[in-house]
């Protein structure tokens, strides 16, 4: 499905295919077994239910509205998830942000700190990321950071 939205049957058949759970989570959850959390989206604005007003955006990888289910893009996630990342794709939102913050160094930075030897791993999910990126500015992004990150 790529960045759209898709029905959250599918994606639920998908993820027991897979073993994976789907859950409704509250924001600032802790990841535990195979599990991927939910966040309902909220209209108008991306704080989640139980978070603080200072830590606004999504926990969860994963955005539920109505019957449908879609990624949540980096620019809405929890600025306290992706500090503290608790899992790969946190750090790729992680990654994704401090790039535009400060581009390639900066990310390095972020990625060096949060790899935890796993930097192959969020170069592939870069990769795939940027190949199913909505537009062509931000399959540039991914690209250009690849790059750098690369070359480095």
């Amino acid at each position: 499905w790529g960045h759209n939205e898709a029905s959250f049957t599918e994606v639920l058949n998908l993820s027991r295919s897979l073993n994976i759970s789907l859950e409704t989570r509250t924001g600032g959850y802790g990841i535990e077994g195979r599990i991927v959390g939910i966040n309902t989206e909220i209209s108008g604005r991306t704080a989640v239910a139980g978070q603080a007003a200072e830590d606004k955006g999504y926990a969860a990888p994963l955005v539920k509205k109505g019957s449908k289910l879609r990624l949540a893009k980096p620019q809405e996630r929890s600025a306290r998830r992706v500090a503290k990342p608790q899992s790969d794709w946190d750090v790729l939102h992680g990654l994704l942000l401090k790039f535009r913050e400060g581009d390639v160094p900066v990310a390095r930075a972020y990625l060096d700190e949060q790899r935890e030897g796993n930097d192959n791993i969020i170069l592939d999910l870069l990769e795939v990321w940027g190949e199913e990126a909505e537009t062509p500015e931000a399959r540039n992004e991914a690209r250009a950071l690849l790059f750098g990150l690369r070359q480095q």
